[in-house]
């Protein structure tokens, strides 16, 4: 009986690692901002980066060595001279990715933008640049 219950508590504490998300917040003001998320989960990857900057690279990489089961990326960007965002995302479920661009002082945008879905369920993706 011992045995029995020890297996329950292993076995609730294997099923409960497995439904763990990964959570990844970025706020970023200077000069030169980047930032790159890394994140491999099995189930929920989430992601949220936001850049103030004269320039800001970002790039966002959500089960791209492992599936998860959904992935969520947002990416603000506020600079003056260039903007460079970057998400792959790889689910066996669903993806969504935004990001949104803007140049500020009137100069002429200079912004990049890509995204890459592999999903076995629904893939969205919004790109606003200014």
């Amino acid at each position: 009986m011992r045995k029995l219950f020890l297996a329950s508590v292993a076995v609730f504490a294997l099923s409960s690692a497995a439904q763990a998300a990964n959570t990844a917040s970025t706020f970023q003001i200077g000069a030169v901002n980047a930032s790159a998320v890394n994140q491999q989960g099995h189930v929920n990857d989430s992601s949220t980066t936001f850049q103030l900057g004269l320039v800001n690279s970002a790039s966002t990489m959500q089960g791209t060595t492992s599936p998860s089961l959904n992935n969520a990326s947002s990416v603000t960007q506020i600079g003056v001279f260039g903007n460079a965002a970057t998400t792959g995302q790889v689910a066996t479920g669903n993806n969504a990715s935004s990001i949104s661009q803007t140049t500020l002082f009137g100069l002429p945008p200079n912004n990049a933008a890509a995204v890459g879905q592999i999903g076995g369920g629904i893939n969205l993706s919004t790109i606003t640049q200014h």
